[in-house]
């Protein structure tokens, strides 16, 4: 069988590189221009500093939002001999700085989610997740939030939010003054500048409708990274098609909610990884003898 196709992967790279380039440039312009809107050219530079600051207050230590938020416990390698290897694995191929800390979360669904950056980073799974997936096509899952955490995409989604926010707030600003000056601009016989309110009420939502969008971008960008580190995008294929292909086909969303997902559809993921390679010779991980210890997982016969 043919390898992963180095030339696709790097277009997809390029692709993935250019949305999410210029959809942040979009996201900055945005908040510029309401910061001009409001205070003019100074106001400009205001949003841009008061942006970075909000980046730097970002609360910090994700593993333990993910222990207030989700109740998840952390695993330790004797407890998931076969998970921290295969996770190892990945993290060395991803160049990682080390292999992040995984946690466990005791509920049924299915997930997996990666936080943080650098040394702060950890992967999450559910017990649904280990229920439903076998050993390649979790390793595929794996492959996606660790390449989610070599990318940074947090952070970078975290910039976002921080220059969405401010943008927020900006037209907010400018939209109170409005009001508020609007009795005597009319007794002064002054014009109402209409455009320029228009833009304070359209540029928050254009900056929280790109802000999604930079979202699905990087989905597909980890999609790619996962096809990258294990060699076989069809094993990320089959679990997509696993999890979510099931109620997509009940119904094709409407054009509409596809702009304010934050993934994009299994279609669309399905398609592109089908790009890579028609038929991949995966460079497989070393099949884990145990995934978890007994008894961790209720109910589970090994």
């Amino acid at each position: 069988m043919p390898p992963l196709s180095p030339a696709a992967l790097a277009r997809h790279r390029r692709r993935n590189r250019r949305d999410s380039t210029v959809i942040l440039a979009g996201i900055g312009g945005l908040m510029a221009l309401a910061g001009w809107l409001v205070a003019g050219p100074e106001g400009i530079l205001w949003s841009v500093l008061a942006t970075s600051l909000a980046l730097l207050l970002q609360p910090g230590r994700s593993t333990a939002l993910l222990r207030a938020l989700w109740g998840a416990e952390r695993l330790s390698p004797l407890q998931a001999p076969g998970l921290y290897r295969m996770l190892a694995e990945l993290a060395e191929r991803a160049g990682l700085e080390r292999v992040p800390p995984l946690y466990y979360l005791r509920r049924p669904e299915v997930v997996a989610l990666s936080t943080g950056w650098g040394r702060d980073a950890a992967v999450m799974v559910s017990d649904g997740l280990l229920r439903v997936m076998p050993p390649r096509e979790l390793a595929a899952v794996l492959a996606h939030e660790v390449s989610h955490l070599r990318h940074g995409d947090l952070k970078i989604l975290r910039l976002a939010d921080a220059a969405g926010q401010l943008t927020r707030l900006l037209s907010l600003f400018g939209l109170v003054l409005v009001v508020f000056y609007l009795p005597s601009a009319v007794a002064m016989g002054l014009d109402l500048p209409l455009l320029g309110v228009l833009l304070l009420v359209v540029t928050p939502v254009a900056s929280d409708l790109m802000t999604l969008k930079l979202s699905r971008t990087r989905e597909f960008a980890a999609d790619a990274g996962a096809a990258e580190l294990t060699g076989d995008p069809h094993a990320l294929m089959t679990a997509l098609d696993r999890l979510g292909g099931g109620w997509e086909r009940m119904g094709s969303p409407r054009r509409f909610l596809s702009l304010i997902r934050t993934h994009p559809t299994t279609a669309e993921r399905l398609a592109r990884l089908a790009e890579l390679a028609p038929a991949p010779e995966p460079r497989r991980l070393i099949p884990p003898e145990v995934l978890l210890v007994r008894g961790l997982l209720t109910g589970r016969r090994w």
